[in-house]
């Protein structure tokens, strides 16, 4: 058995869906002189059009295509119409969850990291003034060798 193509299994579904019948020849109403004004104008429309319809396809191949056409763009706009704004909402979701996570992520990398350089910047603080005491005790040590 030969591997199909989805060329091809479309085309089936074409052929198995494409059923033109032929058009009987439009006919006017027996009671149209009867009928009231706003009647006997839709009846004319309707015999124009059906008249129109048989000139241009007797054979019902215009009508089917129509209906295949007509078929095919429900079938593609009913998904697209109820499936699109879900995922839509969900791709907006994913979004927002990466945005949190993220943010999440860099607060646990940077709360420690912030915390480190304050610990580092008092440890310096600390240091410094150390240092700075030593510095004065040496000083008055240097100036008063005899305690004078």
């Amino acid at each position: 058995m030969p591997a199909t193509t989805w060329a091809k299994q479309a085309r089936q579904i074409v052929i198995r869906r494409w059923q033109p019948e032929p058009l009987s020849e439009p006919v006017i109403d027996d009671a149209l002189p009867h009928l009231s004004t706003i009647e006997r104008s839709a009846e004319v429309i309707s015999f124009t059009c059906r008249r129109f319809e048989y000139w241009l396809s007797p054979q019902g191949t215009l009508r089917e295509w129509l209906k295949f056409n007509l078929r095919l763009a429900l079938g593609l706009a009913v998904p697209a119409l109820l499936v699109a704004p879900l995922v839509t909402l969900a791709l907006n979701q994913f979004s927002l969850w990466i945005d949190v996570i993220s943010k999440t992520t860099s607060n646990v990398v940077l709360v420690p990291l912030s915390v480190l350089l304050v610990v580092g910047l008092i440890a310096g603080l600390v240091s410094i003034g150390k240092s700075i005491l030593s510095m004065r005790i040496r000083h008055q040590q240097r100036r008063d060798p005899y305690n004078y």
